[in-house]
């Protein structure tokens, strides 16, 4: 019995290399329907809050790794929790002006004093550190109650790091105890399928 070519149906067919390979197709785009109707909600964290936000975010990726989660999960139980207890009245947000970013109008009138010397502006010394910015998906039903809370006299951010803080130390001092719940996906079968 002779051996037979494992080639031979090639030879028959001579082809270059570059032509048997074939070419790439064309991806479609991903759906990108689910992020466009859950986005994601930013907020800039004042310069005095940094190192906290990074704490915050820091303590939320944790628990999601811990709970087997996404961190905006984490983020929206946590902000939940916070606002819940500002809704019972267990918490208050009091806000207090900073003195530092209060601005006054003045006006002049003549008098008759002595001359007034003038003081040289001392130059703040700014940092050549990135903004700080969280985002988390957590509805547009939870921004507009953190907007809400914030008013105008307080930075979002500042009232976002704020209830965070609050949940955290809260499940710290183990007053909150996060649950995974299964998430139940349905899927509809037709007959065309």
């Amino acid at each position: 019995m002779s051996r037979q070519d494992a080639f031979a149906h090639l030879k028959k067919d001579a082809q270059e290399p570059v032509d048997i390979i074939p070419l790439a197709r064309k991806q479609k785009r991903d759906n990108r329907a689910w992020d466009r109707a859950h986005r994601g909600m930013s907020y800039r964290i004042p310069d005095s809050l940094h190192v906290q936000a990074k704490d915050i975010r820091a303590s939320i990726l944790g628990l999601a790794h811990q709970h087997m989660t996404s961190s905006s999960s984490v983020a929206k139980a946590l902000i939940g929790f916070s606002l819940a207890h500002v809704r019972q009245g267990k918490l208050i947000i009091e806000a207090r002006p900073n003195a530092n970013r209060r601005k006054m109008t003045l006006t002049w009138a003549e008098a008759d004093e002595w001359p007034q010397e003038i003081q040289p502006a001392k130059r703040a010394v700014k940092t050549a550190g990135a903004d700080v910015v969280l985002t988390y998906r957590w509805g547009k039903d939870v921004g507009a109650q953190i907007k809400a809370l914030a008013g105008e006299d307080v930075s979002v951010g500042e009232v976002v790091v704020f209830l965070l803080r609050y949940a955290i130390e809260a499940h710290q001092q183990g007053r909150l105890r996060l649950k995974e719940e299964a998430i139940v996906v349905s899927q509809k079968v037709s007959p065309s399928w």
